[in-house]
């Protein structure tokens, strides 16, 4: 058994627990943070990255989950798209990011990737031209992307990144530690220590021997489905129900002439005209393949498919909070009537579109129901308050899991906003 005592403890490495220790590292304190995953850098910008970094699981119900497990969390292997935080945090909770929202778009260079990749991108042109030409705004996604850094062709973002160009949440881990944070990886967290209404450190266990570590203040950062999960080995009651994961459909189909989306950027331009609905927008075609065997529907792909002249789109849904992470592990997820109503017109949208821009009609398939986004499991109003806190005294809550509802957008931002905003509050 060994036993660590620091001031604080973070619990994850994604966007909010990488955040987190950064800005408290930063101001002297002691900081532990903890993460379940290894780096495993041999997989990143390869396939291998689904085996090396991802875990992927399904719910009974049919719904796939990805997410990342490994420093960085999964904005090792998000898309890297940047979305202000959702309307409701401030207007119904009152949290208002807007100083640190500003400060990270300028910190981080967060901004669309540049006309002249596009350019060069024929394919995602069509789509976006078909999309005007029936009414739809496909409009430049803003990223976390360095263009001086990143390759136009490369469509790698979901197996990490090589060249740097892609903001991870790993940089921020790389700070925190410079700072004096002490990292420990491969660390699987058993339960939180707390007695007589009070934290008092975490219990883990890596591949080597346990560990006790005591402390002051403890943060669980570790997402959506890790959160609810230890909170349920430690005994706290209140967690795990109202689970989202903003799931999304992947379409792949063969053009009739010219060029797909073959080496083209994925979510480069996007529909927001019902966000909080769907959002729709284009996806490479290697990742628009790759979807059809995650979600195991090769089966219906079209025999013979050239992947240069296949062409991709995603509907993203912005779901009811209708699930569980219960006590045993396992997870309920299915889509609710709404969802199943809303996605569907995302679906007919979006095939509508590419048979616009040249898809065959009869090659059109679809990855229905992958969700990269779980939370609402540790909800602001119902397992914590405004300022992040739980029912016991000095255990902190940073993640995706606080979110009440979904937003239907990618995260990232509104977490790493809500972090700064939460430490610099910690005295």
């Amino acid at each position: 058994m060994r036993i660590m005592e620091t001031d604080i403890v973070v619990i994850g490495t994604g966007p909010g627990g990488a955040t987190v220790a950064r800005e408290l590292a930063k101001r002297g304190k002691g900081v532990v943070l903890l993460e379940k995953g290894k780096a495993r850098d041999w997989s990143v910008g390869t396939p291998l990255a689904y085996a090396a970094m991802y875990d992927i699981r399904r719910s009974k119900q049919g719904i796939l989950v990805r997410r990342g497990i490994t420093p960085g969390g999964s904005t090792m292997i998000y898309s890297g798209n940047a979305y202000d935080p959702p309307a409701f945090l401030k207007e119904d909770l009152g949290i208002d990011l807007d100083a640190e929202v500003l400060e990270t778009r300028k910190e981080l260079g967060i901004r669309p990737v540049p006309e002249s990749f596009y350019r060069h991108h024929p394919g995602t042109r069509r789509l976006v031209e078909a999309a005007g030409e029936m009414g739809h705004a496909m409009k430049p996604q803003a990223r976390f992307i360095d263009a001086s850094l990143c390759d136009p062709h490369c469509d790698k973002c979901l197996f990490g990144c090589k060249k740097a160009a892609k903001w991870t949440a790993r940089s921020y881990v790389d700070e925190a530690v410079a700072h004096g944070t002490r990292l420990v990886t491969g660390c699987d967290v058993r339960g939180i220590i707390h007695s007589r209404g009070r934290v008092e450190g975490v219990q883990a266990e890596t591949a080597k021997d346990a560990i006790t570590i005591r402390a002051d203040r403890v943060v669980l950062a570790a997402g959506g489905m890790g959160t609810p999960e230890i909170l349920h080995r430690s005994g706290i009651k209140g967690a795990g129900t109202h689970f989202f994961t903003d799931p999304m459909s992947v379409l792949v189909g063969e053009m009739k002439e010219g060029p797909g989306t073959f080496r083209e950027i994925t979510y480069t331009f996007a529909d927001e005209s019902r966000k909080g609905e769907f959002v729709f927008g284009n996806v490479g075609a290697v990742n628009a393949f790759v979807a059809q065997i995650a979600a195991k529907n090769i089966s219906a792909f079209p025999r013979g498919a050239r992947m240069t002249k296949l062409a991709g789109m995603f509907v993203k849904l912005c779901d009811e909070p209708s699930g569980e992470i219960r006590k045993d592990g396992s997870f309920h997820k299915a889509f609710t009537p709404r969802d199943e109503h809303l996605m569907a017109q995302g679906i007919a949208a979006a095939k509508a579109v590419m048979i616009k821009a040249g898809v065959r009609p009869d090659t059109i398939t679809v990855a229905k129901g992958i969700g990269g986004h779980p939370g609402g499991t540790a909800a602001i109003g119902r397992v914590v308050g405004t300022d992040l806190a739980t029912d016991i005294e000095n255990l902190y809550i940073c993640d995706n899991s606080v979110m009440p509802v979904s937003g239907g957008i990618p995260p990232v931002l509104t977490l790493i906003a809500l972090a700064k905003q939460f430490a610099r509050g910690l005295r």
